[in-house]
């Protein structure tokens, strides 16, 4: 068990490594997932998220590679909430907490490190202030990411809040199991525990109705190959899957076949929004020398149900100092 330590101008990379050539580089910009390497069937090891080999590269695209996202996963109808007017920086709604600042492009202090027999991890900080993107109150953010030798990797988000508050972060890596991003992810396995997914309105925004997945390209209770579902759903996959909370075990499941790489995704949260890459508006390098492309990765964005505030029975996101709020995200590599 192992971490290393890359600088850069003003940002630093971290990368936690364990004894079964399983490793992950973690950002202090953004707070920001940027590889998980992993061996293939053969032992061949190669990164299985998607993401840039230089820290400059990542605010020139405002996808949200790896980041930390915060203080609210999703988007926000009418960037309202209370009295409260947020940033409305997707036309009239809050996306992802806002963008001035965005919290997934701004830097997060190292905070601690630790090295153990079973277990490396790093802690992050983030402190965002009152009235920041339109949100009220002082709101410290810790991001405590781990390492162990089961293969288990594991994000935990803990809020702190001056006053009440939203928080519903959750990380955005987008997943390619081949490798490299040398496929794209059409060949991809896909099983996940849901009953029910949000429905949305011509701006994706929920309308409060949970749809049921019975009959439907979103059933996915049994393993199903993202082709399949890419061929019934042409604009792709943005859509949020409600699932029961859990600390025990994992709700998703995603494989590819041929490199044998499969892993398993649990949640405290009650939902995971699935996403599909789109075609790029303009050309861009991902992983080194691969073409940014439709369907080269797959956000899996565990969090609780977006707009949470503005429909009953999708969670409860509002914060307050005599309660602080704790999700936590493990990621299951072999």
């Amino acid at each position: 068990m192992k971490i290393n330590k890359e600088e850069f101008q003003n940002v630093n990379w971290y990368t936690l490594s364990n004894d079964n050539h399983v490793s992950v580089t973690i950002s202090t910009l953004g707070a920001t997932v940027v590889a998980v390497n992993t061996p293939d069937k053969k032992g061949n090891v190669e990164n299985i998220v998607l993401g840039f080999d230089n820290p400059q590269t990542y605010p020139k695209h405002n996808d949200y590679f790896g980041a930390s996202v915060a203080r609210v996963a999703g988007r926000i109808k009418d960037g309202k909430w209370r009295d409260y007017q947020l940033n409305q920086n997707e036309g009239q709604n809050t996306l992802h907490g806002g963008n001035k600042p965005s919290l997934s492009y701004v830097n997060w202090k190292k905070i601690s490190k630790f090295i153990r027999p079973e277990e490396v991890g790093l802690v992050l900080k983030r402190f965002s202030i009152d009235g920041e993107n339109g949100f009220p109150g002082d709101l410290t953010i810790d991001a405590i990411f781990r390492l162990n030798n089961r293969n288990e990797f594991s994000i935990t988000y803990i809020g702190h809040a001056s006053k009440q508050t939203l928080f519903n972060p959750t990380n955005h890596m987008y997943f390619n199991l081949s490798g490299d991003a040398k496929r794209s992810i059409k060949q991809h396995q896909i099983e996940l525990k849901s009953d029910v997914i949000a429905e949305v309105d011509a701006e994706l925004i929920p309308t409060g109705n949970l749809l049921n997945v019975d009959g439907t390209p979103y059933d996915l209770h049994h393993p199903t190959s993202m082709q399949s579902i890419l061929d019934q759903v042409s604009d792709g996959l943005d859509t949020a899957f409600k699932v029961e909370p859990s600390i025990e075990a994992p709700q998703l499941t995603l494989e590819d076949p041929e490199s044998g790489r499969k892993i398993r995704v649990q949640t405290s949260a009650n939902a995971f929004t699935l996403f599909t890459t789109n075609e790029p508006q303009e050309p861009f390098k991902i992983n080194g020398n691969q073409d940014m492309a439709a369907n080269i990765g797959l956000a899996i964005e565990p969090q609780m149900l977006p707009d949470a505030i503005h429909h009953s029975g999708f969670g409860n996101i509002i914060i307050s100092p005599s309660k602080p709020m704790m999700y936590r995200n493990v990621y299951y590599l072999n």
